[in-house]
């Protein structure tokens, strides 16, 4: 078995990672999850929320939207809407966004169709001061 594999983070604007990687945590729609080199095959839906990439007390971290991941034993693909490292992430410009969406998001009722993508902007903006405000 490999000690590593290839883990490769996408956006629709562009590939945020293209690396090999010995260990990741993702946050699982069923909660969050750890891959090790040969893990089982798995396709899962991702919430928002911290991708952690490495081992020990300094992991590269990143905020991710929702999305998809495929586990393979060499190889893992995270397909999200949006992600950003750690280091990017402008606090000013995410606390404007998650106050925008809270602002938006009251004055629609859940079912509007409208509601569901203020929802997604707020869970994002949420994920981002989470991994912002982590210490390492």
């Amino acid at each position: 078995m490999s000690a590593s594999y290839r883990l490769n983070v996408i956006t629709p604007e562009r590939q945020l990672l293209d690396q090999e990687v010995d260990f990741i945590t993702a946050p699982g729609a069923d909660g969050c999850f750890g891959v090790l080199p040969g893990h089982a095959p798995l396709v899962t839906l991702l919430n928002p929320g911290e991708l952690a990439v490495g081992w020990g007390e300094k992991p590269n971290r990143y905020a991710i939207s929702g999305g998809y991941a495929e586990v393979q034993p060499e190889r893992v693909t995270i397909l999200v809407e949006r992600a950003v490292a750690k280091a990017d992430i402008d606090l000013k410009v995410t606390q404007a966004e998650l106050e925008e969406a809270e602002i938006e998001q009251a004055k629609l009722v859940p079912n509007d169709p409208a509601w569901n993508l203020w929802e997604k902007r707020r869970s994002y903006a949420n994920a981002c001061l989470e991994v912002y405000r982590k210490k390492e």
